[in-house]
């Protein structure tokens, strides 16, 4: 299987390229710089009609969205253990975390950075950065109750969960300060030998 990703540090795509680390796949990665542009050629907007990051080929189809690509090859390989079977009762809770990360953590986390960092002045509602934090903080405070007693997010057993969620938790490790599970439960997880390569070049 050829496996091309297009990607760029600190964008979503991270989370691929972390979880084709930890499955030791073999990928080519190719650089976007969404900064100056590069999402917005023709022959980037034929992979990504919307010149987003990422985009995994795969033998040549391009596919989208950081969490349906962790989940598919995720599933594509069940050695490794990353996600239950789909028969599986755990399953139910696997897909609820999946869809957890990128709506109720995903989307105040979103917010911050969006009217902190990445809009211009002219264009950033700063008012919306404290109503962002309060939300984002209750999240905070589901997922630390969630890690009481456990060492990740399904049982103690690391799995595509734990990328979706703990990259997100990685933009903010400020707020993590007062939640005790989570501060050492990402720590956990930025130690781990996949992630550290990921984040590499």
């Amino acid at each position: 299987m050829e496996l091309i990703l297009y990607y760029m540090p600190g964008s979503r795509s991270q989370r691929v390229r972390w979880i084709l680390e930890e499955l030791e796949l073999d990928y080519t990665l190719k650089h976007i710089d969404l900064f100056r542009g590069e999402g917005n050629t023709p022959e980037f907007l034929n992979l990504h009609p919307l010149g987003q990051l990422p985009v995994l080929k795969i033998d040549g189809s391009a596919m989208i969205e950081s969490g349906a690509i962790v989940q598919w090859l995720a599933d594509n390989h069940p050695d490794k253990g990353f996600s239950p079977a789909l028969d599986s009762p755990q399953r139910r809770e696997f897909n609820q975390w999946m869809y957890f990360s990128v709506t109720s953590l995903e989307e105040p986390a979103w917010e911050i950075m969006l009217h902190s960092n990445i809009l211009p002045e002219a264009s950033a509602v700063k008012e919306i950065i404290p109503f962002a934090t309060d939300k984002l903080l209750k999240v905070l405070a589901v997922l630390d109750e969630k890690l009481n007693g456990q060492s990740h997010i399904l049982d103690n057993a690391f799995s595509a969960v734990d990328i979706m969620i703990g990259y997100l938790l990685m933009w903010y490790p400020e707020h993590l300060e007062k939640f005790t599970n989570l501060k050492s439960y990402t720590q956990s997880l930025q130690q781990r030998p996949a992630y550290i390569r990921s984040i590499q070049n």
